[in-house]
């Protein structure tokens, strides 16, 4: 089923529920790109097996959300805030990979009122994080395109624009392809109270900075995470919220 929800500064949310939706539910915050399809059939039959509902949502700019420009990490918190407001839900532990990694710790930080327990796969550490070579893993390209948005935002805009237009042209296997080759560094998991993390460094600067942490790690696996550790993510989940 899907909604729009608006929030309280006048934009609208692309929000979408799957799998059990009379079960409990579950937020997945995608990776980047921040669409609310973006996570795979194995997750979903999951989900059904566990009796969770899992909602998931077009991150501002993206699909049927509405841009919001100059927005924060932590401004994600008030747009859950809005949805769990809108479909009557109280409790909502949430998972999220990749880019969405820092916006479930965001929404631990934030929502404690709301937010039991979640899980950050894949995260990255913030970019001034003491102590932490950021970009010690990365590819060439993801250094050159972090560099670039730093200095360039323009530049870093078309960039993008034209990465988009070969991803629309491309097949389906082959963008999959590009990006299981695209990615770098090894995973991990930790949590506020469970989080998955990616690149060992970054995982175990964050490890060692959230309060109550429980930390797993991967150090074969690289950023792209194996669909396989989503029922261990999906019981933790349950078994903590």
């Amino acid at each position: 089923m899907e909604w729009l929800v608006d929030t309280p500064d006048g934009r609208a949310l692309a929000v979408e529920d799957a799998g059990d939706r009379d079960g409990r539910p579950v937020m997945v915050h995608v990776g980047t790109p921040g669409g609310r399809r973006l996570y795979g059939p194995r997750t979903l039959a999951d989900a059904e097996r566990r009796h969770l509902r899992l909602i998931s949502y077009d991150r501002p700019g993206y699909g049927g959300s509405t841009p919001q420009p100059g927005r924060c990490m932590a401004d994600c918190a008030s747009d859950v805030r809005a949805i769990c407001t809108a479909l009557g839900i109280d409790r909502l532990p949430m998972w999220g990979l990749s880019g969405g990694g820092p916006h479930v710790l965001a929404c631990a930080a934030l929502l404690p009122d709301l937010v039991p327990a979640v899980a950050s796969l894949a995260s990255l550490a913030p970019y001034d994080a003491q102590g932490l070579d950021w970009m010690h893993g990365f590819s060439p390209a993801a250094v050159d395109e972090v560099r670039l948005t730093l200095t360039d935002q323009a530049e870093a805009r078309a960039l993008f624009q034209r990465e988009r237009e070969k991803i629309l042209m491309a097949s389906p296997a082959q963008v999959a392809m590009d990006l299981q080759t695209g990615a770098a560094g090894a995973a991990g998991l930790a949590g506020a109270d469970l989080a998955l993390l990616t690149d060992e460094a970054h995982g175990q600067w964050l490890a060692g900075h959230i309060p109550g942490a429980e930390a797993w790690f991967f150090p074969a696996e690289e950023h792209t995470l194996r669909e396989s550790h989503i029922p261990d993510v999906h019981q933790w989940l349950v078994d903590h919220s």
